[in-house]
């Protein structure tokens, strides 16, 4: 039996995970209450995260007719100045399901929106190649399915590696989801190509960003926690003390 905190589980399969450097000034009014950019060697950082999600459950029960769909987010990098945590800000999230952008959008404060999201997944022998598209905007990758662990201390572990979502609740508060799965591993890629096109489904201001590498992702089950409201430090010593 799934813990009561968790209220959503599914499969996160073939993230293409495409990033780019981008003036972190821009991204300064996307930042939830106290929370700060986690630079990568003083770089502000930008992905798009296409990827495959299936086997939908919200506490525990099945999404009729939600069981496997792509999915194309936009993240960037985030730390919490209350207790260091690291993580992501999804600035969109596009699902070609209207329930799960609804429920997302409308209970959890997350900014998703319905597009069509297209897939396409072939394998032959020992090669996989995965497709996401939106109208004429494509990505995808191609690559060896053997897999390789993620290098520590390098540019792919701070992409990848990542089990918080932070989520603006108003203008003082900030939710902490934790997102928990076996740690992911990398294709070897052959080839892969994120149309520039893509980020025009952001603000016009992010179309000057600098593409700087793409990773494909094997992905696992994941489950995401409940929501747990950020203290600061004052509250936090208050409830202490009448604790």
């Amino acid at each position: 039996m799934k813990p009561s905190n968790i209220f959503m589980t599914g499969n996160w399969e073939d993230l293409i995970i495409s990033t780019f450097e981008i003036d972190k000034n821009i991204l300064e009014k996307y930042l939830p209450y106290d929370t700060e950019l986690d630079l990568y060697h003083g770089k502000a950082l930008l992905s798009t995260v296409a990827f495959t999600f299936s086997k939908v459950s919200f506490y525990g029960i099945k999404v009729p007719f939600h069981q496997q769909f792509g999915q194309l987010n936009f993240r960037i990098y985030v730390k919490s100045k209350i207790d260091g945590e690291k993580g992501v800000v999804f600035l969109k999230e596009f699902a070609p399901k209207p329930l799960i952008a609804f429920v997302a959008s409308t209970f959890y404060n997350e900014p998703y929106q319905y597009k069509k999201i297209r897939s396409t997944k072939s394998i032959l022998e020992n090669q996989i190649n995965m497709e996401y598209a939106y109208k004429n905007i494509h990505i995808q990758a191609t690559a060896n399915r053997l897999t390789r662990s993620l290098k520590e201390n390098t540019l792919e572990h701070f992409i990848v590696d990542r089990y918080i979502a932070f989520i603006k609740g108003s203008e003082t508060k900030t939710y902490q989801y934790t997102i928990g799965h076996k740690p992911w591993k990398l294709y070897n890629v052959k080839t892969s190509y994120t149309d520039d096109s893509v980020l025009s489904l952001l603000p016009h201001e992010f179309n000057n960003a600098k593409l700087i590498s793409t990773y494909f992702v094997d992905g696992s089950e994941v489950t995401v926690r409940k929501g747990v409201l950020q203290q600061s430090n004052m509250i936090q010593n208050i409830v202490t003390a009448i604790n």
